[in-house]
């Protein structure tokens, strides 16, 4: 089982990271070669989003030269999505697929935001395109709550070895999460919620 930390700090641990704003906006290009110098032997993802440019061919120019510049192991992208969340640009993810070529290409956190019926056939174009994973949002559910867990465990079951599935959790979740779906890899938010008096 793989953890993924989710940072936007430099540190000495040995853990994967995934450097990345709090918005999934991209980090510092800096960040990635100073932490490989750090911790040479763990995986490095970005997020390549940026949410501040509206202009859609200065976008796909944007995270290309953001893909093409950086040392990382794998890239998280969130913009995608068309139709608000009901589709996907399969143009842009086909360019994107073309240039991250043998390295992790995950469509990030906003996949949860797409409406349920729509899952498994988003799913299967990505599949179509090279995506290695789809992240998952848990950090603002109960995870003892199997109701509120039926969609990614669908989901899972749908895409089975093809593709994996990440969820993305703060670290009290993982061990309730592991005994109702075990999933390979975890993108970890180690800041956890504040707990209400």
């Amino acid at each position: 089982m793989k953890h993924i930390y989710l940072s936007h700090a430099l540190d000495t641990k040995a853990h994967n990271k995934l450097f990345t704003t709090g918005t999934f906006n991209a980090p510092n290009n800096v960040l990635i070669p100073m932490q490989k110098a750090l911790t040479p032997d763990v995986e490095i993802f970005i997020s390549i989003n940026n949410f501040y440019e509206r202009d859609a061919f200065m976008l796909e120019n944007t995270l290309i030269e953001t893909i093409r510049q950086s040392e990382a192991d794998g890239f998280i992208v969130d913009q995608i999505f068309t139709r608000d969340f009901h589709d996907v640009d399969t143009v842009l993810l086909e360019s994107l697929s073309n240039e991250i070529k043998d390295k992790h290409f995950i469509v990030g956190p906003s996949f949860t935001r797409v409406p349920y019926f729509l899952h498994s056939r988003l799913a299967e174009i990505f599949i179509d395109h090279d995506v290695s994973g789809i992240m998952y949002d848990l950090r603002g559910i109960d995870i003892n709550d199997f109701q509120e867990l039926q969609a990614i465990a669908k989901l899972k079951m749908h895409v089975k070895k093809r593709i994996d599935i990440i969820p993305l959790v703060h670290e009290s979740q993982i061990e309730e999460l592991k005994k109702s779906i075990p999933f390979d890899v975890y993108v970890v938010d180690p800041i956890e919620p504040k707990k209400r008096l």
